[in-house]
């Protein structure tokens, strides 16, 4: 579920599968001055930060999961909704809610704010059947093997944990499809910036001339 926003606000998605360097594009369109909203980061924050959402993923699935420092052990949590529908069902209850009201408040800000549009860094995007509340979603895509190997070294992760995240996600083939627009990360980080700047650039043409209409 995605939260309703400003009818002057245009939304655009970004997303990838683990390892493609969907990260290195948010932080470059970041960098540049866009507004880009890290729907991730809004959901760790329910249950990294002591408060409602831990005590609620408390009730679901145990005292067990609470950390000295008052909040969930995700890793314990991760183990128990990976392969368990309905567990991971009754997680995302917990957190999608509160996700949407925080995402929605920094929309209004963005609207009030004159910008434009915003781009939702949205992993799950395409997983969630989410593409419909966008104007355009940018897929990022990078060789199978140079995912794994990325996550392998910068998360210090094994290669069976990235092959099961994986079989999770849609397949590029699917975000082939249903992206409208694709960025190819598989040179290196300039020719990625590259590539990154002249997607942003074609799904927001435009732009300007829509908000000058409504105005109108």
């Amino acid at each position: 579920m995605t939260p309703a926003t400003s009818a002057s606000l245009t939304r655009l998605g970004l997303t990838g599968g683990i390892g493609s360097g969907k990260s290195t594009v948010a932080a470059l369109w970041r960098a540049a001055g866009h507004r880009v909203i890290d729907l991730d980061a809004y959901s760790r924050a329910v249950l990294d930060v002591p408060g409602e959402g831990v005590e609620e993923a408390v009730a679901r699935f145990g005292e067990g999961l609470r950390t000295p420092a008052g909040t969930i052990d995700r890793a314990a949590l991760a183990s128990i909704v990976f392969a368990d529908p309905a567990a991971r069902a009754d997680l995302e209850e917990i957190v999608l809610g509160r996700v949407d009201r925080a995402v929605g408040a920094e929309e209004r800000q963005a609207a009030d704010a004159g910008e434009l549009f915003v781009i939702h860094d949205s992993p799950l995007l395409l997983e969630k059947h989410q593409e419909a509340g966008y104007r355009a979603v940018v897929a990022v895509l990078a060789r199978r093997e140079d995912r794994i190997e990325r996550v392998m070294r910068d998360r210090g992760k094994d290669r069976a944990y990235v092959v099961s995240i994986m079989a999770a996600q849609v397949t590029d083939l699917d975000r082939i499809r249903r992206a409208d627009r694709l960025v190819l990360n598989t040179s290196g980080r300039d020719v990625l910036a590259d590539r990154a700047e002249h997607a942003l650039a074609v799904v927001t043409a435009g732009l300007g001339d829509l908000a000058d209409s409504a105005v109108r």
